[in-house]
This record gives C-alpha cells, sequence and structure tokens, in this order.
C-alpha cells in the first residue's frame, strides 16, 4: 500500500470502483486470497508526467473456477510520486492465448 496516494481509486473492467485505502486493500486481500498462486507477466510497462500503462498477462488456480488467464493493461494517475487511480482493461483469455 506504500505505493498508493492517501485517496487511490481502482477501476475494475466491469467498471467497479474501489475508493479509498480501505477499499483497495480490501480489493487486493480478496484477489490474493482467491489467487493463491497468482503472478503477473510484465510485458510493457512506460509512464511520463503523471500517466502510465503496464500490459500483462496474469496466471492464476482461482480457489472455485481452476486455473485462469487475462491479459490486458493498466492506465495509472501518479499524484505526488504515488498511484492515485488504476483503471483495469484485463480480460480473460483462452489458456495459452497470449
Amino acid at each position: 500500500m506504500a505505493c498508493f496516494h492517501d485517496e487511490p481509486v481502482l477501476v475494475a473492467p466491469n467498471g467497479k470502483r474501489c475508493t479509498g485505502r480501505a477499499e483497495v486493500r480490501r480489493s487486493y486481500e480478496s484477489e490474493f486470497a482467491e489467487f493463491r498462486d497468482g503472478i503477473c507477466d510484465l510485458r510493457l510497462c512506460t509512464g511520463n508526467n503523471g500517466r502510465g500503462v503496464a500490459e500483462s498477462i496474469f496466471h492464476g488456480t482461482h480457489l472455485k473456477r481452476g486455473k485462469v488467464e487475462a491479459i490486458g493493461a493498466e492506465v495509472m494517475e501518479i499524484v505526488d510520486g504515488k498511484i492515485k487511480e488504476i483503471r483495469d482493461y484485463h480480460h480473460f483469455a483462452p489458456a495459452k492465448a497470449a
């Protein structure tokens, strides 16, 4: 959480928003609990003037759904050297699609 601004916002691919440090923390805790072996393979990361983008492939085993793969990008707004907002554009992909 040290990388996040005091009032962070996460926007999921389905449009759901998490606002504030407590909600963002709960969101990440929930995801890490559901995907205990989850990893992201970073393909691209760049930024300038308070904006950044990272493209990655996520691999993990969901506790109920089994193996999952997602590909996409996250667009970030950086304020005072901290992540203010992340807009997540990942979508599920067939295994080995990426």
